[in-house]
């Protein structure tokens, strides 16, 4: 409406045309807050949305990561696993080495000592084999020197004729 069209109506008109445009007003504010307020849900609701699309992608990056951590952690342990084995086979090994190597010292050392008291043995066989001939030889000396007492004795009273020295000194 124009300005001339409004001059030209009375004032219960004008009351009416006012009174409708308040209530059209009061009636637009009433649907602009319901739309506001829809707005506002849905904002929410794409929110919520959005943080539970994040919140699984978080949950799945935490589950990959996770799993990575496992994956580490038992590749981890299978190469710690294979160096201790590795390892125990080295120890194994030098310690089979090491026990031969003593038992080639102790076998040579057992050869060394049994030698040793076979010879041993020997020279103690042999200054008793000499101790006994020379107690013999010894037992025979002295055995022979009582013979020569005795027939010194009785050569005093009977010459012999037997011993030639005894018959050289009387002539």
């Amino acid at each position: 409406m124009t300005d001339k069209e409004l001059r030209r109506l009375s004032r219960s008109e004008l009351l009416e045309m006012l009174i409708a445009q308040t209530e059209e007003n009061s009636q637009l504010k009433i649907r602009l807050e319901q739309a506001e307020a829809q707005l506002r849900d849905r904002r929410i609701e794409i929110d919520k949305a959005g943080s539970l699309a994040e919140a699984a992608l978080s949950l799945n990056g935490v589950f990959q990561a996770a799993e990575a951590a496992a994956q580490q952690y038992l590749e981890n342990i299978q190469r710690i696993s294979s160096q201790q084995d590795a390892i125990s086979r080295v120890i194994k090994e030098q310690s089979a080495k090491e026990a031969a190597q003593i038992r080639q010292e102790a076998e040579a050392y057992s050869q060394k000592v049994h030698a040793d008291a076979d010879a041993y043995w020997k020279q103690v066989a042999a200054r008793a084999s000499k101790l006994l001939a020379d107690q013999e030889a010894l037992r025979q000396l002295i055995q022979s020197a009582g013979e020569v007492e005795i027939n010194e004795e009785h050569s005093k009273s009977v010459p012999r004729a037997s011993n030639p020295g005894t018959a050289r000194n009387g002539a």
